[in-house]
């Protein structure tokens, strides 16, 4: 996967959490129900739709991953068990077992919003205060490697479909989820990376102290107060002094 030599985030310089991210090299891994979009990273594993074959092949699966202790015939027999009396049809009960992991995941993952564009107008007057906040520049090959990974945002006019395992894997289940928006958020040309635990991550474990080499500059909104502007170059702490300093130019933007 090819890489853009920058990814920003947007910021407010009047947020106190926003600041910490050149004073304290902080970033925040959001839980996907703090997000704007009511659908973002909640695609259900979708089981409506499957055939006889492939509800017999997702019960295989699990009967293998769940209960390794059985016999060749024990899964066979729970399999085909499974495939005629199947509750995958039950809308009701499919609704709340997907309401249940997704609530489960919610609390298991964390997101990282960045974009290759900081020449983006809408993206400053919607992330950055209308044009008075600023924008941070990072090494994506460090900072994905740091945090396990990350990459762009797939925009779709309908979002795909999410099929259980092992129609999809759960690499491609969590790609889908976490990298797949609607077309009408296009505009932000987003990528992501994202840490998962196996646990409940509180806000002390979504927040993250990246390297100094992560760091590459920092970018002053066109519309940043002169006295915000000092503040801000002066609160850059001595392990930061390498990075680039640059003004916004609405002029340059589209």
């Amino acid at each position: 996967m090819e890489l853009p030599g920058v990814i920003y985030k947007y910021r407010d310089w009047n947020d106190v959490f926003h600041k910490r991210i050149i004073t304290e090299r902080e970033v925040f891994m959001a839980a996907p129900n703090s997000f704007e979009d009511p659908v973002d990273c909640k695609l259900p594993i979708e089981y409506s739709g499957l055939s006889k074959k492939e509800i017999r092949e997702v019960c295989l699966y699990n009967s293998k991953l769940y209960y390794p202790e059985r016999t060749r015939k024990q899964h066979r027999e729970y399999a085909e068990n499974w495939r005629t009396e199947s509750p995958f049809g039950n809308i009701n009960l499919t609704k709340r077992f997907q309401e249940q992991m997704l609530e489960k995941y919610n609390s298991q993952i964390g997101v990282l919003s960045l974009t290759a564009n900081v020449k983006n107008l809408k993206m400053w007057e919607k992330y950055s205060n209308n044009h008075k906040g600023f924008a941070v520049g990072f090494n994506p090959i460090v900072m994905f490697q740091y945090l396990g990974g990350g990459g762009p945002v797939t925009y779709y006019d309908t979002l795909p479909i999410v099929r259980p395992a092992p129609i999809h894997s759960y690499d491609e289940q969590r790609d889908y989820q976490i990298f797949s928006k609607l077309s009408k958020w296009s505009f932000e040309e987003e990528y992501r990376t994202h840490i998962f635990r196996s646990d409940e991550l509180t806000k002390e474990s979504r927040t993250i102290q990246l390297p100094p080499e992560a760091f590459t500059e920092i970018v002053i909104g066109a519309d940043m107060p002169n006295d915000q502007v000092e503040e801000l170059l002066s609160s850059i702490p001595p392990e930061l002094m390498h990075i680039t300093i640059k003004q916004a130019n609405k002029n340059k933007m589209s």
